[in-house]
């Protein structure tokens, strides 16, 4: 059995392969919310696994290039 997420850890949902950021856990099930921001989904735990460094990283650079993109928007 893995360890549970801490909350802001990166993770990937093996069962429809996004990644995201663990929110929250409500009724057994998983709150992820994307990388670039939106809408949280939710996953079963069993599918959720730490996100690898590699992954982690380009969600992180892409994090930030949405957060750039967002700010010369404005």
């Amino acid at each position: 059995m893995q360890p549970l997420p801490e909350v802001g850890d990166l993770v990937r949902d093996t069962a429809t392969e996004r990644v995201g950021f663990y929110v929250d856990s409500v009724a057994g099930r998983f709150l992820i919310r994307p990388v670039s921001g939106g809408r949280e989904w939710e996953a079963e735990p069993s599918d959720v696994q730490l996100a690898t460094p590699l992954r982690e990283l380009r969600a992180r650079a892409a994090e930030i290039n949405a957060r750039s993109r967002r700010a010369l928007g404005s």
